[in-house]
């Protein structure tokens, strides 16, 4: 394919976890509920990654059961930042940097430190950004597209390329099914959703069956 952009999630893709599950433990440290706060947190990710509840409804729910604070966020970007998938460190230097693209649920605040370093530019990455409230804790900025449902489709579309999506979530499908990337590859290493088996046009278990895929298409 011609002029080809290479769209990534990033949580649970080129991240191990799930950016938010993070800052909830610390956003919780202190609360006496913390474990079944935590257990609600990851019940409402995974039915938004099955695409069993839209994401404007999941990220709300989630945000709303948390006080996150810029210590918070602090917290998780250092915890995060040697928590990368295993395989992105040892195969993204050879990726065309200039084509790839990040688009996330996840926040710009904590995904920017940790993916610039490795050659993404600036203007390539896109996801949520909080805005803090009068008492000090992170809400978020529902002007931004991504808060919306369908949001990654909503971004996609100033792409302008041939576009591939590389993830392991049902809103990462959503770019396949609604004609705003022409492949999707489900993205294994962390976590296998078999529900989304049957829509991947490819299977990918690391970042180096990623970049078998990307010469073949």
């Amino acid at each position: 394919m011609k002029n080809l952009k290479i769209i990534f999630d990033f949580d649970s893709t080129i991240l191990k976890f799930e950016t938010i599950e993070i800052l909830a433990d610390y956003a919780l440290k202190n609360n006496k509920n913390k474990n079944s706060i935590l257990e609600e947190v990851k019940k409402i990710t995974n039915q938004a990654m099955e695409g069993k509840l839209d994401f404007s409804s999941a990220i709300a729910k989630r945000i709303a059961l948390l006080n996150i604070t810029n210590e918070n966020i602090l917290q998780t970007t250092i915890f995060l930042k040697n928590h990368l998938s295993n395989s992105f460190e040892e195969n993204f230097h050879n990726f065309d940097k200039e084509n790839c693209f990040i688009i996330s649920g996840g926040f710009k605040e904590i995904i920017l430190p940790l993916m610039l370093p490795f050659g993404f530019k600036k203007e390539n990455i896109f996801a949520n950004n909080f805005k803090f409230n009068s008492n000090g804790f992170a809400d978020i900025n529902s002007n931004n597209d991504l808060s919306k449902n369908h949001g990654k489709n909503l971004v996609a579309k100033k792409i302008e390329g041939e576009k591939i999506i590389i993830g392991d979530g049902y809103t990462d499908y959503e770019l396949k099914k609604y004609n705003d990337a022409k492949i999707f590859i489900l993205f294994t290493e962390n976590i296998h959703r078999e529900n989304l088996t049957k829509h991947a046009d490819y299977i990918a278990k690391n970042f180096k069956d990623v970049k078998k895929i990307l010469k073949n298409v």
